[in-house]
């Protein structure tokens, strides 16, 4: 069962990847934190920019990234 939250400091974090549950559209970036509960995640993207991203609670899961 994936997590339902993670910080910057799991070690598996790589593994995951988060998907917006209204239309199943993978949200990309590296997570450097996503909290289920709050639809609070925080996203680091290939450039090294983070951004956050505020969705409804559990308005997005945490799933295995296939990579």
């Amino acid at each position: 069962m994936p997590p339902r939250k993670l910080t910057a400091i799991d070690p598996e974090r790589a593994r995951y990847k988060i998907v917006r549950r209204d239309n199943f559209v993978d949200v990309p970036g590296l997570i450097m934190a996503a909290n289920v509960d709050t639809g609070l995640c925080l996203l680091r993207d290939a450039n090294g920019v983070s951004q956050e991203h505020k969705f409804e609670p559990d308005g997005f899961a945490i799933v295995a990234a296939r990579r």
